[in-house]
């Protein structure tokens, strides 16, 4: 980054434009401050072209300098040709260690910092620790506060935004947070959602938005053009005991992750499956893939026929998700559970995009705190699968889109994806995390 120059330059050639920092707080204290210990750091400015300076960072102290008719002010002098990126970085940086700040303020620096920083460097959407992008963990470094601040510092940004006049009044973070306790998080991302639909978005996360289509499966199917999909991922309701519901219970549960999962009730689970895959059948290439995501017990065999029924080619021999941890509900008896399975089924006779690749594929879950679904799988773990199957410039059908990962892993190795989703909450939430990206 540019270090700058330090010069002496006339006060009234520094320009003040739309600035970080809304009140001034206290100016007396930092007059009387800067009386007894002068300026100790210089100002941020950078040259303009009519041979002006533009105010980066010092806006307190510019105030107080003017107050008391100085003329002349040492300054860092950055060029004009600096970033965006970096003048931001500057004005967030200064004002991180400013006692002054109000906390609804401070709140949304913290959001405008982490927001900024994976502008530079991409969001951070592998949980392997020495992945590229950006995440909370490294906005809490960068700050020097812990990932759990950073959360909540954003959430109560988010939630003021969607809210504001619930939040007047609020003059602690402690005042915010026992607002946002009385908030149902869904609620706080269905107004958000609403807001981004109405705003001017950038194209490609315009189409990410558009692709996630709020419909039920059998009928946006409907609208897809036969033989026009190279790759299909089906991840669908399991009918299991997924949350201690026993079997031929039909479950439409709320989860603490803002959505409703859709199970299947396990009677009607075959005629669901056969259905889905016949539907698939008829919109795919004549060569290309099937992914189907299922529960070994008690759907081994039956979705193994299913599948050929349907005109698919496929063997016993699965694809595996590996994961570096394991759960059982019955850990007296059972083994902890660390893995996941998937059928790759083929129609014509396609070729695999990474030949003789092994059927492993080892990657960590999305960590309970990140997830916005129950059974959300890693971005990571998903553009691995779609790059071993398909080819840049495949177009990914994804019957039940759930959190919405599968079109982030579509869009990142250059393919292009649309799917289907019937619970509103994680449409909003796909939305406001495809809007701060």
């Amino acid at each position: 980054m540019n270090v700058g120059k330090v010069a002496m330059v006339p006060i009234k050639e520094i320009e003040v434009g739309e600035r970080a920092r809304k009140e001034m707080g206290d100016l007396d204290e930092l007059e009387v401050s800067m009386h007894k210990s002068g300026l100790i750091a210089p100002l941020a400015v950078k040259e303009t072209n009519n041979g002006n300076y533009f105010l980066l960072a010092g806006e307190r102290r510019l105030f107080v300098l003017l107050k008391n008719k100085v003329e002349e002010i040492p300054v860092r002098i950055y060029s004009e040709d600096i970033s965006e990126f970096e003048i931001k970085t500057i004005e967030l940086a200064e004002n991180f260690f400013r006692k002054d700040f109000e906390s609804h303020e401070y709140d949304n620096l913290v959001r405008e910092t982490h927001n900024l920083q994976q502008e530079i460097h991409g969001e951070k959407i592998s949980t392997l620790a020495d992945a590229e992008g950006w995440g909370m963990k490294e906005t809490a470094e960068m700050i020097g506060k812990t990932k759990g601040y950073v959360s909540s510092a954003i959430r109560r940004a988010d939630a003021r935004d969607a809210f504001p006049d619930l939040f007047h009044g609020c003059k602690t973070q402690k005042d915010a947070n026992k607002i946002l306790d009385k908030l149902n998080e869904a609620v706080v991302k269905d107004v958000l959602a609403k807001k981004i639909e109405q705003e001017s978005i950038a194209p490609d996360k315009q189409q990410l938005m558009n692709n996630f289509v709020l419909k039920d499966f059998f009928e946006g199917v409907k609208e897809i053009p036969d033989e026009s999909m190279h790759l299909v991922e089906i991840d669908p309701p399991y009918a299991i005991n997924i949350d201690g519901l026993g079997k031929g219970s039909s479950a439409k549960k709320d989860y603490s992750y803002g959505g409703s999962y859709n199970e299947v009730d396990y009677g009607d689970y075959r005629n669901f499956l056969a259905k889905t895959f016949h539907r698939c059948y008829k919109v795919m290439t004549e060569h290309s893939w099937l992914i189907c995501w299922f529960a070994p017990e008690p759907w081994f065999e039956d979705v193994y026929i299913l599948l050929h029924d349907a005109g698919f080619n496929c063997h016993r021999m699965c694809g595996i998700w590996t994961k570096s941890s394991g759960q059982s509900k019955r850990p007296e008896i059972h083994l902890a559970n660390s893995y996941e399975m998937f059928f790759y089924a083929w129609k014509g006779r396609p070729a695999l995009a990474k030949p003789g690749r092994s059927n492993i594929f080892n990657f960590s879950p999305v960590p309970p705190q990140y997830k916005t679904h129950p059974t959300e799988r890693p971005v990571e773990l998903m553009k691995e699968i779609y790059e071993t199957f398909a080819f840049p410039g495949s177009r990914v059908l994804i019957p039940f889109l759930g959190s919405g990962n599968g079109l982030l892993a579509a869009q990142a190795v250059g393919m292009s994806a649309v799917g289907f989703e019937l619970s509103k909450e994680y449409r909003d939430s796909f939305l406001v995390k495809i809007y701060k990206m």
